[in-house]
């Protein structure tokens, strides 16, 4: 009887707080809606927090990326009678950033998840990769990829541009390198060096020789490429799509390549990276993380083993029990997958083969087919993306 009636002022007290203090209960409703517009951290920013102000004002502060958030949240405290201080800063913060565009400018830029070099990196993005900058300090900045993902890099790899900036780039007649790696030369007798190459990245054309070409840097600098491994842009990305052969192909140049946990890059990569850049490199800008992946394309029937398995499947791993994605590969035919896991290197699902792995085949939890779709969020061909 005594655990009751305590029980019971408890409640009494919790209601009499609550309706004295109408914070706690409406940040629940806030949260709701900010997960609503954000569910997932990773390509989307709405943190808006209420405090308690002077006599009945309340305060709104935080940031988000979509203004219909803070919209419906205002919304909630007025139908409720609350009078509300907003202080909810809209991403790109265009009241401290003259410019939130960009362009990369390194042959690869780290994203970590906090502005700091002892952060986690969390992904990686390449020259001449269009980003938004959502804000900046101290040296850093807040970039979101075309991808969607969001992390910081350094302001110095980033080229700030006004929107007629990156409209003007988006007009100019680009290369794609699709080499592994590669030189921006500084002169045309290549005696000096200005910057390396991953594959993917992109540069403007300005001029050409017998057996170079003229090219602009994203900063505004001028060097000199090999004609070898580079495309008009425009003619790849119109013509470039999913094609099982030909991913198979993008996926054996990168054997053998280091595992960098975030890495996106021909300079080293994670699981989902390395399956990342090979769609990029086939006309595709696909989502960064596995769990993101595991979300597109048609549902591959895994009931018979790997039978209704087509070359170019994306096969996922981890657990089935919570069901957890840790894992991703490509399916290349006859049972076998290439993967990112210490290296680029090809496994098999069959247990009669030598390069079998058991526990890739007791952790698959699914598989998705992705050639063939057309363009959704998440899985968008450049061709498409209005980014490019």
């Amino acid at each position: 009887m005594k655990s009751i009636f305590s029980l019971s002022v408890s409640m009494l007290t919790l209601l009499l707080s609550c309706q004295s203090n109408p914070v706690a209960p409406l940040q629940t409703e806030i949260d709701s809606i900010s997960k609503h517009w954000a569910p997932d951290k990773r390509t989307g920013i709405c943190n808006i927090a209420l405090s308690n102000g002077r006599g009945a004002e309340l305060i709104l502060k935080g940031e988000t990326m979509f203004a219909g958030a803070r919209t419906k949240v205002l919304q909630l405290l007025s139908s409720k009678g609350f009078s509300v201080i907003d202080s909810v800063t809209i991403l790109p913060d265009t009241l401290h950033l003259e410019k939130n565009w960009g362009l990369i400018t390194l042959s690869v830029a780290n994203m970590r998840s906090k502005p700091a070099h002892s952060s986690e990196m969390v992904s990686q993005t390449i020259m001449g990769t269009p980003v938004r900058i959502l804000k900046d300090g101290d040296g850093w900045v807040l970039i979101q990829t075309p991808d969607q993902y969001i992390g910081w890099t350094n302001k110095s790899a980033v080229q700030l541009m006004s929107r007629s900036e990156i409209l003007q780039w988006r007009k100019a007649e680009r290369l794609i390198f699709e080499g592994n790696e590669g030189i921006i030369f500084g002169d045309r007798q290549r005696t000096t060096i200005m910057s390396d190459l991953v594959a993917g990245a992109i540069l403007v054309k300005t001029s050409e020789g017998l057996d170079y070409v003229a090219v602009g840097l994203p900063d505004g600098r001028s060097g000199y490429v090999s004609k070898q491994n580079w495309f008009s842009f425009k003619r790849w990305k119109d013509t470039v799509s999913l094609n099982a052969n030909r991913m198979i192909v993008s996926g054996k140049r990168l054997m053998g390549f280091p595992y960098l946990w975030g890495g996106t890059s021909s300079k080293g990569m994670d699981c989902s990276g390395f399956v990342k850049t090979v769609c990029f490199l086939n006309g595709v800008v696909l989502e960064r993380d596995a769990s993101q992946q595991f979300c597109h394309g048609k549902e591959v029937d895994l009931t018979a083993g790997w039978e209704k398995l087509q070359k170019g499947d994306l096969l996922f791993f981890g657990s089935k029990e919570p069901f957890r994605v840790t894992h991703v590969g490509m399916y290349i035919g006859d049972s076998e997958l290439i993967h990112e896991s210490g290296s680029v290197h090809i496994n098999s699902l069959d247990r009669t083969k030598a390069n079998y792995n058991d526990e890739l085949k007791e952790n698959l939890v699914g598989a998705r087919r992705i050639i063939g779709f057309s363009s959704e969020q998440g899985l968008w061909p450049i061709r498409n993306h209005p980014w490019y």
